[in-house]
């Protein structure tokens, strides 16, 4: 199995988690979609393909990924993805209402493998990204 499957089959079984800023909670995204009846893709900038940064870089290519997403007026909110063992977490950002192909974009720039995609029924899909002549970070 090739290290990029061996991550498939990670974010396959990783948990997904949003912080609502109004009640000042993580929630479950794919209730939240179905309560809003909205889709939602969830993203992230760290430790993108097999790369693996420091914390400090990691932060500040999530910073950037936070400040791009934001200016495309999609509302935005804190988002985790992380193993059921909790051995690994990686902070991202869950934005509602963008389209698969503008998140798998914007996840290309920051040279992701995966996003997650939440449809309006809160279904959960693993989206593969692949690499483009995209650069935003």
């Amino acid at each position: 199995m090739s290290e990029r499957e061996v991550l498939f089959a990670i974010y396959e079984e990783a948990l997904v988690a949003a912080l609502d800023p109004q009640e000042e909670e993580w929630i479950d995204p794919a209730l939240q979609c179905l309560i809003r009846q909205q889709s939602a893709m969830v993203m992230t900038a760290y430790n993108p393909g097999t790369a693996r940064p420091s914390w400090a870089e990691n932060e500040a290519a999530n910073e950037r990924m936070r400040e791009f997403v934001s200016s495309r007026g999609h509302e935005l909110w804190r988002a985790d993805g992380f193993s059921a063992d909790g051995t690994w977490r990686e902070p991202g950002w869950l934005a509602w209402g963008m389209p698969v192909d503008e998140a798998v974009s914007i996840a290309v720039s920051f040279g992701q493998f995966a996003i997650y995609a939440y449809d309006e029924e809160g279904v959960r899909s693993v989206v593969p990204c692949d690499s483009n002549d995209h650069d935003v970070s």
